[in-house]
């Protein structure tokens, strides 16, 4: 085993623990564990004790590849889904600028904004990382981030590349409070709407690859059953036919379109692709922002707007349109100064729901 394998094996049986509640001390190659009594009876070890970390060791509590202690980590691991929270620190955070930024990132249309206001705040983005399964007559499957700013919902790209770049540290110690019910149901539709959109450009390539073999093997298809019309069809003028045979041979020609129909449905089938998707982490991340406060001139009326300044990112947060609750860039306001996107503006959905209920 090289160093990097046991810098990597190290982190991941720290990061389990931490995770778990428990308190971490590392010693070199050891690590001293106190954890919860639950916890310590599940993986068959002291409420307190030093693990061993390294292929040479195999006295005591070792951890190793291939230990049995190891896979009993392993597999408490993979228990539930794992929950982080980090919090990110920055020795600067853009203080001025943000008219200049906000005109070039949104587009407003019928309305002028400016800022009134800014203030540095601590926000929380919620990082998930779902694995999806696509599969037709061949499969891909990879891991999909999505993130969002637990706040306004405001869906955010490239956040997990960066957390690379940014100094951070865990959060232990139960410093977390469980979402309430309502939060929970926010983010669930957060997910369904976001990851249909993500997810279907992750599987383009793939999508456009299952096309066009299912275009190829219709066209294959279609040419058999050409050429096999033709040739019963060249038979029925060969002399010496009787009435009955004549007759069964045209039922025949006859029902080519429907079983080439059919064949095309099973062609169908098997190059459709669905697609499985599933939560393999969550990572809670506490960041200080810049929240702007806004006002939005719409004719005569104005309209209070926020943003926010991220600075994993360096860059605002897009809006949430009142309508979808999509994120976006390009700004409408309909009668009523709802906020919409440009799939929502041509019929504002709270002014339709509105209507309904009068």
């Amino acid at each position: 085993m090289n160093s990097d394998s046991s810098d990597g094996l190290d982190a991941f049986v720290r990061n389990f623990f931490t995770s778990q509640g428990a308190e971490v001390e590392a010693h070199g190659s050891r690590l001293d564990i106190l954890s919860p009594e639950k916890l310590a009876r599940r993986i068959g070890v002291p409420d307190f004790c030093s693990l061993k970390i390294g292929p040479q060791e195999t006295n005591g509590y070792a951890v190793h590849y291939g230990s049995p202690l190891l896979e009993k980590i392993a597999e408490a691991a993979s228990e539930k889904i794992p929950f982080t929270v980090v919090c990110l620190s920055f020795h600067y955070i853009k203080s001025q600028g943000f008219d200049k930024l906000m005109q070039n990132l949104f587009t407003f249309h019928g309305a002028r904004v400016r800022v009134e206001k800014t203030a540095q705040v601590q926000t929380e983005y919620l990082l998930l990382t779902c694995r999806y399964l696509a599969q037709s007559d061949e499969q891909k499957e990879g891991l999909l981030p999505l993130a969002f700013n637990l706040e306004t919902g405001a869906p955010v790209d490239n956040i997990d590349t960066l957390l690379d770049l940014t100094e951070k540290k865990p959060e232990t110690g139960g410093h977390f409070t469980a979402f309430e019910e309502g939060k929970v149901h926010r983010i669930i539709q957060w997910v369904q709407r976001r990851a249909a959109k993500v997810m279907d450009a992750q599987i383009q390539a793939f999508r456009d690859s299952m096309n066009r073999r299912f275009s190829r093997d219709v066209a294959n298809l279609e040419a058999y059953y050409a050429d096999l019309k033709r040739e019963m069809t060249e038979k029925l003028e060969r002399p010496g036919l009787s009435e009955q045979s004549i007759s069964e041979r045209r039922e025949k020609i006859c029902l080519i379109p429907d079983e080439m129909e059919k064949k095309k449905h099973d062609l169908f089938k098997k190059y459709s692709i669905k697609v499985n998707f599933k939560l393999s982490g969550a990572l809670l991340i506490r960041t200080p922002a810049i929240k702007l406060l806004c006002s939005a001139t719409i004719g005569r009326r104005q309209k209070p707007l926020s943003f926010y300044y991220n600075p994993i990112d360096k860059s605002l947060d897009p809006l949430v349109c009142s309508g979808c609750g999509d994120g976006t860039y390009h700004l409408y306001f309909c009668d009523h100064l709802h906020l919409l996107c440009p799939l929502c503006v041509p019929k504002c959905p709270l002014c339709t729901q509105a209507r309904a209920h009068a």
